[in-house]
Parts: C-alpha cells; structure tokens; sequence
C-alpha cells in the first residue's frame, strides 16, 4: 500500500492485518517521484503481484486559467503518467503467469468535459479509453482490467473539498459499495460506474443528452458545488 500520509497508512495496514490475518508492506510517499516507485519495486520483488489498483487522484476544483500550469501538469503525472509506469512494471510478468487482474480509477468527469475540472476529467477520459483498450488486448494473456467510475463518495478527499449539496449532485456513496462495485465488475467489463443513481446520471449524460447539453448541465452543477 502506497499512499501520502504516513501515519494515516500505518494505522489502517495494522487494522487489516489484525482483521483480515494479512500481512501489508507500506510505503509513504508521493508515488509521482522515481524514487517512491523504486521503493515500491523493491517491496515487491520476489512478490506475485495478482491485482494492481491505482486509487490515486490529483483533481482542481478551479477556473482553468486561475489554476498553474503547475497543477495542470501535476494531475497529468498522478493520472496519466504513473498508472503507466504502474502498469509497465507489473503487468508484464501478470501476462506470463496467464493470470493478474488491473483497477484504475476513473470518474464520472470523464464520460465528458466538466467545467471546472477541465484537466482532471481529459484526464480520467484516457482512464476509461485506457481500460477498455487493454480489456481487449490483454484479454487472450488472462489479465484483466477494468476502470472503476464513482461519482461523489464520502471519503477524506472529497469532504476537504467542502463541495455544497445541491438538487443537482448525488449524495456521496459510502466507500464499501464503491470499491464492491469494482471488485465485481473486474473479469466481466472493462468499466462500470459504482451506484444506481450515478448510473442512472452517467447514461444521461453520456448517452443520451446531446454532449454539448451534458457539458453545460455539469458546468451547472460544478459552479453550484464549488462556485
């Protein structure tokens, strides 16, 4: 387990190992930096790596030209650029033992544009192209992959973010059923969106909404949620 919080990190690796009789090696660290994924690498040599989930988000809740450029190319690395380097050092021996499975982490922000969060959704848009691509083409090597696509969930994040409730937005889904959803999906379909409602919100605004109606609905939403 990777993640930035050191003692966060700890605190929840001892609870699952004493729950679950499991042992979890633990790395703290911003997995954008080479040396965090050497580190990662050597905590698991010698291991078979049998599920790779990239859990990991970095998302601006700001006006595109109010926000750096550094924080543009900062989402870009965390969303993009590591899943793949992720991918590249663990898949390749997945394939020759015929068996592996890979989760990523989408977001319902990258069915379309999302005002707002103009980066964050292009990015989590190559997620879920990502994922349906390698569903194919791994398909044949038995691993598989799919990309989780939650909508608002309950978690640290997302209450720092303070976004306000409006009639336009879900109620945030509890983590659990969200991260059922993907353990459930991986194997059957190469993405699936976590909740009923969000669905329900997903098919509408993907599928049958005209995009430009979709993007100005959400641009709607965003600027009632975050201003």
């Amino acid at each position: 387990m990777v993640a930035l919080e050191h003692d966060e990190l700890l605190l929840l690796a001892s609870r699952l190992e004493s729950e679950h009789g499991v042992r979890i090696r633990t790395i703290a660290g911003d997995v954008t930096r080479p040396e965090v994924l050497d580190r990662l690498a050597a905590a698991t040599e010698g291991l078979e790596v049998g599920l790779l989930v990239h859990n990991a988000a970095l998302a601006s809740r700001t006006p595109f030209l109010d926000t750096p450029l550094a924080t543009h190319l900062a989402a870009v690395r965390l969303n993009v650029t590591v899943p793949l380097r992720l991918i590249d050092r663990v898949v390749p021996a997945m394939a020759r033992r015929g068996r592996g499975g890979v989760i990523l982490l989408g977001s319902l922000a990258g069915l379309h544009g999302t005002p707002l969060l103009a980066t964050y959704s292009a990015t989590k848009a190559f997620t879920v192209t990502l994922a349906e691509a390698l569903w194919d083409e791994w398909r044949p090597s038995g691993v598989d992959v799919t990309a989780l696509i939650p909508g608002p969930t309950d978690t640290p994040g997302y209450r720092a973010a303070a976004p306000r409730r409006t009639r336009l937005t879900p109620r945030p889904m509890l983590p659990e059923p969200v991260v059922a959803a993907a353990l459930t999906a991986i194997g059957t379909r190469p993405w699936t969106i976590a909740g009923g409602t969000n669905r329900f919100t997903g098919f509408l605004l993907a599928r049958v909404l005209p995009r430009r109606v979709a993007v100005r609905l959400t641009g709607r939403a965003m600027r009632a949620m975050f201003g």
